[in-house]
């Protein structure tokens, strides 16, 4: 009878190893899936960074340009010895100041828009990472529960 019994405790050690080893894979895949995800977000986050950086730069070298073209407008026309009060003058002048600002506008929105969006997604990932190390957590725990509830071979 003792051999009986040996063989059924042998069973059983190696029924609850199988089950803390399955329990351990489910936690390391969701760990692995969550640091994944992670990942994801903190690259996507630097690149937001980024862009704000760009954005900004954007706006000052265009704005620097523009200042260039009119100031350019303005030296022409005083060489030409047209008058800078002119109607003509002042229309030629606004007309360049609102397509500068308008492309430095749609330029700079971009830039942001992009960057909205990568701190969007870099959300969603920092979500899926929990989501994830929360999916291991109780697939890990229904498993354990599960092979409970069968009853483990050999303990009885």
């Amino acid at each position: 009878m003792n051999g009986g019994g040996s063989a059924g405790s042998g069973a059983s050690g190696t029924s609850i190893a199988s089950i803390g080893l399955s329990t351990y894979a489910t936690l390391l895949k969701a760990q692995g899936a969550a640091t994944a995800d992670q990942y994801q977000a903190d690259r996507l986050e630097k690149a937001a960074e980024y862009g704000d950086l760009k954005a900004t730069q954007t706006g000052a070298q265009m704005t620097r340009n523009l200042n260039t073209v009119l100031g350019n407008i303005d030296a022409v026309r005083a060489a030409a010895g047209n008058d800078p009060t002119s109607p003509t003058g002042a229309a030629v002048r606004d007309n360049q100041e609102q397509i500068g600002t308008e492309q430095r506008t749609i330029a700079v929105g971009n830039i942001n828009a992009q960057s909205l969006q990568e701190r969007s997604d870099a959300a969603f990932y920092r979500q899926a990472s929990s989501d994830a190390l929360l999916s291991g957590n109780i697939s890990a725990a229904a498993g354990v529960a599960g092979a409970l509830a069968k009853g483990i071979p050999g303990l009885g």
